[in-house]
């Protein structure tokens, strides 16, 4: 997969990274060869502030979210901030990455449905652009098992099944186009749960390649 479709349309659902409310994760690492102290992995995002020792030959792909690039540093230490980094390693990489949205999502006791959360507990639903490939993100997305949207007013039957391999989600290449500005549901099944996560949200027309949406 390119680089530019991997970025089309990035979903980071985070179920075991909880984040401080006045200090958010400063970004997330697309890529790591190699070990790090804490350990740290693929597709998890990264503290702001606390420092991530790299191993000597690790290499460590991250995107800031605040400076929307993507750093890639070899050796040494990172601090990853709201507003830039610092490294005593070897910088190998910086270019222009995505720049994300991110939305914080809270449910309620009555969004508990057969024990997934549907997250109908938000003053606004998010709008996500209903692009053809999502990938999740966050320590537990690896359970992901299966994904499919469905109309938020008919949930027994799914509008479409995506094609889960790994930590992406795509539309099958025949797939029915969705309509923007309508309310939708994305449920998600996992290897680890024994019922489904309903996350609901209201489609939007895809506006641009480097779109990166991020629910936590």
């Amino acid at each position: 997969m390119t680089r530019s479709v991997f970025f089309a349309s990035v979903l980071a659902v985070l179920f075991a990274l909880p984040a401080l409310a006045d200090d958010p994760p400063a970004g997330v690492v697309m890529a790591l060869s190699g070990s790090t102290t804490p350990p740290i992995a693929t597709m998890a995002e990264i503290p702001a502030g606390t420092p991530v020792q790299l191993a000597p030959g690790t290499e460590l792909t991250f995107l800031h979210y605040g400076k929307c690039k993507l750093v890639t540093v070899a050796g040494g230490s990172l601090t990853v901030t709201r507003t830039d980094f610092t490294t005593d390693g070897k910088i190998v990489g910086e270019k222009d990455g995505p720049c994300p949205r991110v939305h914080q999502l809270r449910g309620n006791t009555s969004g508990m449905v057969s024990g997934g959360l549907v997250m109908r507990g938000v003053t606004a639903a998010p709008r996500w652009p209903l692009n053809r490939e999502l990938v999740f993100a966050g320590a537990g997305s690896d359970k992901l098992k299966g994904a499919a949207i469905y109309a938020e007013a008919r949930l027994d039957a799914p509008l479409v099944r995506l094609d889960v391999t790994g930590h992406q989600a795509r539309f099958p290449a025949n797939a029915a186009a969705l309509v923007a500005n309508e309310r939708y549901v994305l449920r998600l099944t996992m290897a680890d749960r024994p019922d489904a996560v309903d996350i609901s949200f209201i489609g939007a027309a895809p506006d641009g390649p480097s779109l990166l949406v991020i629910l936590r």
